[in-house]
């Protein structure tokens, strides 16, 4: 970590951190734009409000407490409309029949941390049957939401992206609708809805109808996200990255351990255990502990930390690209549904593409689509004869 994160850490630790009397100016620039990608400034004027430090507290600038606090300000003014949105989603999908459960940020935000808006996220997730998607997707868009341009198909994707803008702020509000856990084919199969949903949590300061997975399920998924990541790009104010590094992310895994009973952390244990996944729940279990001096208790750190080979799970998230690719392929049931898959990847609809190559010319169209069958292939034989 760099200096500036370890500051950072400190504040979320609840410590007594001194500000750096060299550099200031610089160091504040870092500051800023750091606690900004690892989705923490709310939290750090938290820190600020808890110890009654205020303005000026650990002899910070007054510029960055400022910041901080006008970012707490701006979520808490998204956050209020994001819950109204998500109370129409809900309640929408709720007379379907259908019963949405909400994993990740929004489930966590409701359920972990003093205050909603604290936990900063883009989107909010949450799962259905997937024989309910049709008619989801359906009612979601009749409440005003677009859906993004995604390449679509029966295998290649399994999420369904909404956007709505606020016409008083203009800020974007995103809700991810997945009849699917992941859009990995080989991590859709670890955690099925039946599975997440036979045991919830209920949300009451968002919604009577909004459900979460349970917290050991909630802590598992929060240990594979940053290895998930390592790979597959996550965007920050519009940015791409790639390497699952947020400080947010550990400050999920850190407060649900912080949650769980020492039943519910053997458990924990046993289904990581289960689903394939010890090695990197105790990697990421291991970092938070690092990061926030997260307490585990000894037997569920020796139940992580047994000598042996990793699970599936974990050697699919450890392997290249195209040993991913491979898996994930390998995984897809018969070899109908698999060339369909090839087809979806090489093929997806026209208006994706428009979307996606916004500045060509229409005539352009088939050559484009040839351009990307031919890209696609090479990169999917790769993966297969891997």
């Amino acid at each position: 970590m760099t200096d500036v994160e370890e500051l950072i850490c400190a504040i979320l630790r609840g410590e007594n951190p001194q500000w750096p009397s060299r550099e200031r100016e610089e160091f504040a620039s870092r500051f800023l734009e750091r606690s900004a990608y690892h989705g923490v400034q709310a939290l750090v004027h938290h820190r600020l409000q808890e110890t009654g430090s205020g303005d000026g507290g650990w002899g910070m600038p007054r510029a960055v407490s400022e910041a901080c606090r006008n970012q707490a300000f701006a979520q808490a003014m998204w956050e209020l409309r994001h819950r109204w949105l998500l109370q129409q989603a809900l309640g929408r999908l709720s007379k379907i029949g259908a019963r949405p459960v909400l994993f990740k940020g929004t489930a966590l935000a409701y359920s972990l941390y003093p205050a909603p808006f604290l936990r900063t996220r883009g989107d909010t997730d949450l799962v259905i049957p997937p024989d309910q998607r049709d008619r989801a997707i359906r009612e979601l868009g009749s409440l005003g939401l677009i859906r993004q341009p995604n390449v679509s198909g029966e295998f290649i994707t399994y999420e369904a992206g909404f956007e709505w803008i606020d016409s008083v702020s203009h800020q974007e509000h995103v809700l991810d609708l997945h009849w699917r856990i992941s859009n990995s084919e080989f991590l859709s199969h670890l955690l099925s809805y039946e599975e997440v949903c036979a045991e919830t949590e209920t949300l009451p300061g968002l919604s009577t109808e909004a459900i979460a997975v349970r917290r050991i399920y909630a802590l598992l998924l929060a240990c594979l996200h940053p290895a998930v990541h390592q790979q597959v790009p996550y965007y920050v104010d519009g940015v791409r990255h790639y390497g699952g590094d947020r400080l947010i992310w550990f400050y999920d895994i850190h407060c649900l351990l912080g949650k769980l009973s020492a039943s519910e952390c053997r458990e924990f244990a046993e289904l990581a255990e289960r689903k394939g996944l010890r090695m990197t729940c105790r990697e990421s279990v291991e970092r938070a502990r690092t990061l926030f001096g997260t307490l585990l208790p000894e037997s569920v750190d020796r139940a992580l930390s047994l000598p042996g080979s990793p699970g599936r799970a974990d050697r699919y998230l450890q392997a290249s690209a195209s040993c991913r690719f491979r898996a994930d392929f390998q995984a897809i049931a018969g070899m109908r549904n698999k060339l369909q898959f090839l087809v979806e990847l090489c093929f997806p609809p026209e208006p994706y593409m428009r979307w996606k190559y916004a500045g060509a010319k229409p005539r352009w169209l088939p050559w484009l689509y040839l351009r990307r069958a031919g890209a696609r292939l090479r990169r999917s034989w790769r993966g297969i004869s891997a």
